[in-house]
């Protein structure tokens, strides 16, 4: 990393680096982050409120009234999954603040080279899922509002065009979370409160006019889905660490994310009596953002290119967790390209509430139960095994682990992956050619997905404490060898 071009010249033979040079430094992927470049609790609560305030949300309110749920009914969904989402993310957050590093760089030290392949792998499709899906998202939204054509084309465009703040690394995806977070918040709160002084009446938590054909818990595994997003460690091992655990972020991203812009995509649906999502839009324009269908445009706009920046930021840095950090840019120009592929698919093989059904279990699922033995290993596996892992320096409970140090792979863990993930897809309908693909909802998929992981992966480290063999804990956890072991 920060590599110098030698060209012959004064100034690169005193090692400047150049532009290229910067940009493929930008970010700390194979270090764990300083304190120096870590941010306080304010700034990751705007991060963390652009990453979960947002048009989805909204969308998720809008299936909710078209189902005949009542207004009630996803108050208490979203309540349910803002206790979800903070019993999770206490989990997630904390693992990348106290370590230091990105998701696919610790998944090396905890599950070795096979379960960092398994991870990274889960981290790029659940990144470009989501980054397909917002991209076909705003298509659609533009597409109300003005009537498109050839909206394929415009997802691959608005594909390709919101790689650009990765480009320049964490820090200018953070920056504009923080520059957008405001106007989403000021947006949201007019919207909210101007829709129930507008709804309000003796029939604002009536169900509405509609058969009901979505459940509460759906809802649940709906509003999850948007605000899970895996790779938490990514963006809060630049937060600083505190005695705060990230609980205020925690809670004002999952209470404004998953309680106000679902209750106003609710409402905005139940004002307008409309059929459509494109008749919704315009009626939103009109009542939210004053008719002024620019500053639609601009709102929206913000929105998903704060919530794809992150989407895209976990691809990339599970793509770079195999090229050793290396070629950053043509990294994030590739997945670009994939991204806009993946929208195009998208746009043209189902329907939006389809995809946004499937996208959403599946990125609830899948990376989710890897980041759980993640966060299970560093904060319980001394306590619960008598085992434990090398330590980093500066009492950093963890040491970066290269690819040749790394063992061949966790066994309990990838096996409790796995099972989650099969839970998951059975629970979720996410087996592709089945009857109840896209269709099949039991319970919470996510829930269950991860109480798989959890009890697997705690059955696992429990069985080590009692095992008297190193080789058999090695290879069950895939820990170092003996002498390194430090125990």
């Amino acid at each position: 990393m920060g590599a110098t071009v030698q060209t012959g010249t004064g100034t690169a033979e005193h090692g400047s680096p150049d532009l290229l040079s910067k940009l493929e430094s930008s970010d700390m992927l194979e270090e764990v982050v300083p304190e120096s470049r870590r941010d306080g609790s304010l700034k990751m609560t705007l991060l963390w409120v652009t990453c979960q305030a947002t048009v989805s949300n909204m969308y998720t309110g809008y299936l909710a009234r078209s189902a005949g749920l009542s207004l009630g009914d996803l108050v208490w969904a979203s309540l349910i999954g803002v206790v979800v989402m903070v019993g999770y993310g206490l989990l997630a957050t904390n693992v990348g603040t106290i370590t230091g590093q990105p998701h696919s760089v610790l998944a090396r030290g905890v599950l070795g080279k096979s379960g960092s392949a398994l991870a990274s792998l889960l981290l790029a499709v659940t990144g470009l899922g989501w980054y397909g899906f917002q991209t076909v998202f705003l298509a659609q939204l533009f597409n109300g509002l003005f009537g498109l054509t050839h909206l394929q084309l415009f997802c691959v465009l608005f594909a390709l065009v919101m790689i650009t703040n990765n480009l320049l690394g964490f820090r200018s995806v953070s920056g504009y979370a923080r520059l957008a977070a405001p106007i989403l918040l000021v947006w949201g709160a007019y919207t909210i409160i101007k829709a129930i002084a507008s709804a309000s009446g003796p029939n604002l938590f009536a169900a509405p006019h509609v058969q009901q054909t979505q459940g509460i818990l759906l809802t649940v595994g709906l509003l999850v889905g948007v605000a899970v997003y895996g790779n938490e460690p990514d963006m809060f091992r630049y937060a600083r660490r505190d005695r705060g655990r990230n609980l205020v972020p925690l809670l004002v991203g999952y209470g404004l994310g998953m309680l106000v812009f679902p209750a106003a995509g609710y409402l905005m649906a139940e004002l307008s009596s409309a059929s459509t999502l494109g008749a919704t839009m315009h009626f939103f324009t009109k009542f939210s953002l004053f008719g002024l269908t620019a500053l639609a445009v601009v709102v929206f706009t913000i929105n998903v290119v704060a919530v794809n920046d992150a989407n895209l930021y976990e691809a990339v840095n599970a793509v770079q967790n195999f090229l050793r950090g290396r070629r950053r840019i043509e990294t994030i120009l590739a997945l670009g390209v994939i991204g806009a592929v993946v929208a195009a698919f998208m746009q043209r093989s189902s329907s939006l509430q389809a995809n946004f059904f499937i996208v959403a279990n599946m990125c609830a699922v899948f990376l989710p139960c890897a980041t759980i033995v993640m966060a299970m290993d560093v904060f319980l596996l001394e306590r619960l095994s008598g085992c434990r892992r090398p330590a980093g320096q500066d009492g950093v409970p963890r040491a970066v682990t290269s690819w040749a140090e790394a063992s061949p792979g966790n066994a309990a863990g990838i096996v409790a992956i796995l099972a989650g993930l099969v839970v998951g897809a059975i629970t979720g309908g996410l087996i592709p050619g089945t009857s109840g693909f896209g269709k099949t909802n039991v319970g919470i998929p996510s829930v269950e997905a991860w109480l798989t992981t959890i009890v697997i992966y705690l059955a696992a480290m429990l069985l080590v404490r009692v095992l008297p063999s190193y080789r058999s804990k090695q290879v069950l956890l895939g820990l170092p060898a003996a002498e390194t072991a430090g125990a």
